[in-house]
């Protein structure tokens, strides 16, 4: 064979290598499971996430009866929602290639938020330390505004009443300054700190006012609950 042919011969051979390796790297057969994974990562790439928050992204899944779908070029991929999304998301993909070729996918965004929930029995009126407590992650729909997500505020409180383990604690649970307990009152002005002791007249939490009777000069005075077994007075 000439010189002249062999050099035709590898020339079509080669370009025929090239055409079929880029067609089997373009072209591609998409499963549902696929599908469903394409359309998760799409909406989790567009979420806006929050401090302290976990999000969970899942499908509702297709019909495993539907076919792989094939297409010769990467997928596009989008959704009439604009961040941030709700709780359940619709993504489009179609193939450009094919005009017929569109698959909706459903996606589920599940925010979870930190709450403390007890690690073991605690009994009415029991001290409550760092062992008692651990953090967990629950759906936002079922977190209320009364859980605690700080475990430095409920260290050192009291249990108002018998709370069972993996149960999630909220202030009306727990009391940081209960009726009876000593506290230390500080009392404020611009320039000036005075701290002193006194007594507790009611049960409350960080932020409340509660009435506190000062020790030594007998009066009774509303403070607010600054942490454990300590109250502010502003003069």
């Amino acid at each position: 064979m000439s010189l002249l042919k062999k050099t035709k011969t590898c020339g079509f051979f080669c370009a025929m290598v090239y055409i079929l390796v880029s067609y089997q790297v373009s072209a591609n057969d998409y499963s549902t499971k696929e599908l469903e994974e394409l359309a998760q990562n799409f909406v989790a790439s567009q979420t806006i996430t929050k401090a302290d928050v976990k999000t969970k992204f899942s499908t509702l899944p297709l019909d495993t009866r539907i076919p792989s779908k094939f297409c010769v070029q990467d997928l596009q991929l989008s959704t009439a929602a604009k961040p941030p999304f709700n709780r359940q998301v619709t993504v489009q993909i179609r193939c450009t290639r094919a005009p017929t070729w569109t698959q909706y996918v459903h996606v589920r965004i599940n925010e979870m938020y930190p709450i403390i929930v007890s690690t073991q029995l605690i009994s009415k009126g029991e001290l409550l330390t760092k062992g008692h407590l651990k953090i967990e992650y629950k759906p936002k729909q079922f977190v209320r505004a009364a859980y605690i997500e700080d475990l430095s505020l409920l260290i050192g409180s009291k249990s108002k009443r018998t709370l069972r383990e993996g149960m999630p604690i909220g202030t009306h649970q727990v009391c940081m300054v209960c009726k009876g307990d000593m506290v230390t009152i500080f009392a404020k002005t611009r320039t000036l700190t005075i701290k002193t002791s006194g007594v507790a007249l009611q049960d409350g939490n960080l932020g409340e006012q509660i009435r506190v009777k000062n020790q030594k000069s007998g009066k009774t005075v509303s403070a607010r609950v600054k942490d454990v077994e300590s109250v502010e007075v502003n003069i």
